[in-house]
């Protein structure tokens, strides 16, 4: 389930990106001037990053894998649902810059994260995504620099309304 999910996921950003032309030089709006759902969805990435390097670090396998699955999942049915209106307008505005970004930004660090148990499947994404941005100045996912957590852009305040707002919308 978490490979499909990924993997839809990043054909979802491909498949939009290729038919509007986006490439990361584009500027996109800092982080707090972006749409709630992209400061949502940063903020549970940077507290990724810190949950899965303490699990890895700690030799916890289960608390530094079952998060990132958690992720991507929500990156999914959530992130990528919500904002599929973003992706479809048919002006290039800097909101759907700023959804591209972040979502690129969401799926090169899940790469980085997920190497270490999904070695292959890590490489394969990372090259498809870096082949085309060149971002990364490393060829592969497993020399590349371990994700950095910007502490600016967690908001316990946000994530935590989010969760409500899900489990309401789960519950109706």
């Amino acid at each position: 389930k978490f490979y499909l999910t990924l993997w839809n996921t990043y054909s979802f950003f491909v498949t939009y990106a290729n038919i509007d032309g986006w490439t990361p030089d584009m500027d996109a709006p800092a982080v707090a001037d972006r749409d709630v759902l992209d400061r949502w969805v940063l903020s549970e990435l940077n507290t990724l990053v810190q949950t899965v390097t303490n699990g890895y670090e700690t030799y916890d396998v289960t608390s530094a894998t079952r998060p990132i699955e958690e992720f991507v999942d929500a990156l999914s049915n959530w992130y990528v649902r919500l904002c599929r209106r973003r992706f479809w307008k048919g002006d290039y505005s800097e909101d759907k810059i700023a959804a591209y970004q972040t979502l690129y930004q969401c799926l090169v660090t899940v790469a980085k994260l997920s190497a270490p148990i999904a070695p292959f499947y890590s490489e394969q994404l990372f090259s498809d995504l870096n082949g085309i941005t060149g971002l990364e100045k490393d060829d592969s996912v497993h020399i590349a620099g371990w994700p950095k957590v910007d502490v600016h852009v967690i908001d316990k305040a946000l994530e935590q309304r989010m969760a409500l707002a899900q489990t309401a919308s789960s519950l109706v």
